[in-house]
């Protein structure tokens, strides 16, 4: 594994949607964060023709009833305008604002979420659940953040009948499982087409019930920490690391060699390189301190 000799193409402009202090306590309250109009017209439209192509040949591949949910796994290789998330300009820097420079891409999961009857007699919301496999069971309580998610909202889910996704704000920082005794814990999420919303992995959630006209279109983006395996791919496929610049290349898994993804060095972590150049050494020093340093979920750690 090593990096080609290709210029960074990340835009500078991409800076100015660096965390503010405001959304960071949002993030470390509530668990979740709305970012409106994260894609422009023009992207929306390539993404959502990407999708649906994709929607199509699964349901044919895998013969998914039309009325039937699509979820496709690994998106992230089916058209190169997906690949066009790994670093968007408007959620990219809250991504290392919150993880730091030694982050990777470790899931992409497209959904298509067709409208059920409301006469159904078994109609219900999707599952209570925390995201992150067997690291939920597994590990001890409370659990680290690990990782986060990003869901780019390729539809319009602005009514409760859109199904958009159910979340219990703040539940991330909770070591059981909430008590629901009261729809007031449970917020569903409306938003525009073209919103971006991120959430801790930890943070309780399930799908809404779509009982609309149209099909609940989300294409989710998951980030982790380089040290995590990913979901998608342990090593991603060459063909499709040779159209990424070096950045891209860290997102997905490339570095120098094994020990990098553990202790790296600056050529495992692109990334770093170019913030330190673009924001300064002491920039780099604040997003990669040590967590138990920071001021978090209200508390200032000794």
């Amino acid at each position: 594994m090593s990096y080609p000799r290709q210029r960074i193409t990340v835009h500078t402009d991409c800076l100015q949607y660096n965390m503010t202090a405001e959304q960071r306590d949002q993030f470390d309250q509530e668990g979740y964060l709305i970012v409106p109009d994260a894609l422009d017209e023009s992207m929306l439209t390539q993404l959502l023709e990407a999708a649906d192509r994709v929607d199509r040949d699964e349901r044919v591949a895998k013969s998914i009833d039309p009325g039937a949910t699509m979820a496709k796994f690994r998106t992230l290789v089916e058209d190169d305008v997906f690949l066009e998330l790994l670093d968007w300009p408007k959620t990219f820097p809250l991504i290392w604002d919150l993880l730091g420079w030694n982050v990777q891409h470790y899931i992409s999961h497209l959904i298509y979420y067709p409208p059920e009857s409301s006469n159904r007699v078994d109609l219900k919301p999707g599952g209570w659940h925390q995201d992150g496999g067997r690291p939920v069971p597994e590990m001890e309580r409370p659990q680290p953040r690990l990782s986060l998610k990003v869901g780019f909202w390729l539809t319009d889910i602005s009514q409760v009948e859109n199904g958009g996704i159910r979340i219990i704000p703040g539940s991330h920082k909770g070591d059981r499982p909430p008590d629901l005794h009261s729809e007031d814990d449970i917020l569903q999420l409306q938003v525009k087409a073209g919103t971006a919303v991120l959430f801790d992995r930890r943070m309780w959630h399930a799908r809404g019930i779509n009982t609309s006209d149209t099909t609940r279109k989300v294409l989710f983006l998951g980030y982790s920490y380089r040290w995590l395996r990913g979901l998608d791919y342990n090593v991603m496929p060459d063909e499709i690391l040779e159209k990424c610049d070096p950045i891209r290349r860290q997102l997905l898994g490339d570095g120098v060699d094994m020990k990098g993804w553990w202790q790296p060095t600056d050529a495992d972590v692109p990334l770093k390189t170019w913030l330190t150049e673009k924001m300064g050494a002491e920039y780099i020093e604040q997003i990669g301190e040590k967590q138990w340093d920071r001021e978090k979920w209200g508390q200032v750690i000794d």
